[in-house]
């Protein structure tokens, strides 16, 4: 006897709850998703096309913004200072890498005492960011911090004291510090999780070859933790689009804007009293439309170098 595939299937109590169950789960992310990154950026792609009256609430389609943009970026110092800063950044952020990547490599190895390494390296990425900030800038504070106070006792007069964050030249660079200094730890357990990952049978095979520590490192274990590797250099190109809550903690901008970087920028647009709402959306669109292009490009060369490594 065969059943009529045209009588379906009674739905049990239990497979109602179980798609309810489903679909609850589901419903959260796909509505945040919805709310604050689809409707966000269409609106502001729209934004950045208008031009609001906000006293009569009138708004007028136009490509004025655009025109502004490309005509403050060749003529407006802050915007040149805001592009320059961040793409020292995505170096600063490079530095970074390279250097967790050498301490992860010491602490696989091993080394005396590396436990205690790893808590003082990791403690700044577990704290919140308020509290080290706070305690940056004091310690490079110009009156009571510890820094002043030793060049002081080293025979320093006050007058020729830096100001630190309240030089031009020097308050961007403290910031990088700050960065290199909070960043390292959790750069070092992400690719230290991946050597610890790697076979032990090709790591005891140099070892009996009596492969060096630099030869191990580069034409080892490089090659096989590329892939978290590489994550870790788009994450350049990620820091010098995105790096603004460091900049606004310690400096605030800088004197004379000194430390403007372009999310920065941007974000001071969309705040306080007197936002400008579609000049800040034009900036974000083109900024986004200079760094997906670079994010791109990196990725195919990181993937070509990875190929050649056989990953």
């Amino acid at each position: 006897m065969t059943m009529n595939p045209s009588i379906k299937k009674k739905t049990t109590p239990r497979e109602k709850k179980r798609r309810i169950f489903i679909v609850s789960m589901l419903a959260l992310p796909v509505l945040q998703w919805l709310v604050f990154f689809a409707y966000v950026n269409i609106n502001s792609v729209l934004m950045s096309f208008q031009s609001i009256s906000y006293s009569t609430g009138k708004i007028t389609w136009t490509l004025k913004n655009y025109t502004r943009f490309f005509n403050e970026l060749t003529q407006l110092p802050y915007i040149r200072g805001a592009l320059k800063n961040s793409f020292i950044a995505g170096l600063n952020n490079l530095l970074l890498v390279l250097i967790s990547l050498i301490l992860a490599y010491f602490f696989y190895k091993k080394i005396p005492g590396r436990s205690i390494f790893r808590v003082v390296y990791f403690l700044p990425s577990i704290i919140s960011i308020v509290v080290y900030t706070m305690v940056f800038k004091f310690i490079f504070d110009t009156s009571i911090g510890p820094i002043n106070i030793v060049l002081q006792k080293l025979g320093v007069e006050a007058t020729n004291l830096p100001a630190w964050f309240g030089d031009t030249h020097l308050a961007f660079p403290l910031i990088m510090l700050y960065c290199l200094w909070v960043g390292t730890g959790y750069n070092i357990i992400i690719l230290g999780a991946a050597m610890e990952n790697l076979p032990e049978s090709v790591m005891e095979y140099s070892k009996l070859e009596g492969v060096g520590k630099f030869r191990e490192l580069f034409q080892i274990v490089i090659p096989m933790i590329w892939p978290t590797l590489s994550v870790a250099f788009l994450g350049c190109i990620t820091v010098m689009f995105s790096l603004f809550i460091q900049v606004s903690l310690l400096t605030g901008g800088g004197p004379g804007n000194s430390t403007y970087t372009v999310a920065y920028m941007v974000n001071s647009l969309v705040s306080g009293y007197s936002s400008d709402l579609e000049w800040g959306a034009t900036m974000g669109l083109c900024f986004t439309v200079i760094a997906a292009p670079m994010v791109i490009i990196l990725k195919k060369i990181l993937d070509k170098v990875g190929e050649h490594f056989g990953c």
